[in-house]
């Protein structure tokens, strides 16, 4: 109920009651509904006018805003700003953009923010494979939905090469095992601590079934390596 909230906010305003960034969060959030770049600029300011200090919540609200106009160069320009910012980012700014770039079969922005993720030192989560996957099995890419499910889903165990080949080699029997019930037993081992791990494993049996090759060495996919390369040539991609 946007036109509800907008009168609640200009009441509160005109009341003299105190703001704080949770309410500016709110409020930039019902510009995307509007959609209203201006007016989410506008609160922006009125923001920091009122000494609250934007967060990692804020440029995701702001992110919708720019991206319900479908305006990616906008959207990784505030990336980019909450970066400078000295904002941590989260994987959920990132999915932000993954999600619409999907949408729109914006190829070129998934695997840029896929990489961005990756240099951040952010494991993806499982919206982060769901989007890259669709993204290329839309345009009917399969091998390299496959790649990049494998590598991503390798990623959500671990970012770091040593622990990654170390648990692999502990865990490649549940995703090989040729049991009926292997799938369920692997909901069973990490269901209660590493759900994310779970699914990992799944999509790596998965990706099996489908004839890939595990490698428990990500960075040596092509697919990784060429994300990789295009980054570092400082490749914008396009809107």
């Amino acid at each position: 109920q946007t036109p509800k909230a907008i009168r609640t906010f200009k009441i509160m305003r005109s009341w003299g009651l105190p703001t704080n960034t949770a309410i500016y969060n709110i409020m930039i959030e019902c510009c995307k509904l509007l959609p209203c770049v201006k007016s989410a600029g506008a609160l922006l300011s009125l923001m920091f006018r009122d000494g609250c200090c934007p967060t990692v919540v804020t440029f995701t609200s702001l992110l919708k805003v720019v991206l319900a106009k479908e305006d990616f160069e906008g959207a990784l320009d505030l990336l980019d700003l909450c970066i400078t910012e000295g904002i941590q980012p989260d994987i959920e700014i990132f999915n932000t953009i993954l999600s619409e770039a999907n949408a729109k079969g914006n190829i070129h922005v998934v695997e840029y923010i896929v990489e961005c993720i990756h240099r951040a030192k952010i494991r993806p989560d499982e919206s982060t494979l769901w989007y890259t996957f669709c993204a290329y099995v839309d345009q009917e890419l399969y091998n390299t939905a496959l790649e990049a499910l494998q590598v991503l889903s390798m990623r959500m165990i671990s970012l770091d090469a040593s622990i990654l080949k170390e648990k692999g080699a502990a865990l490649e029997d549940l995703i090989l095992s040729e049991d009926p019930d292997a799938e369920l037993k692997i909901i069973r081992t990490f269901e209660a601590t590493e759900e994310c791990s779970a699914a990992a494993l799944l999509n790596l049996r998965w990706c099996v079934t489908m004839g890939s090759t595990i490698s428990w060495s990500p960075e040596d996919n092509l697919w990784a390596r060429r994300l990789a390369s295009s980054y570092d040539a400082n490749k914008r991609p396009v809107s």
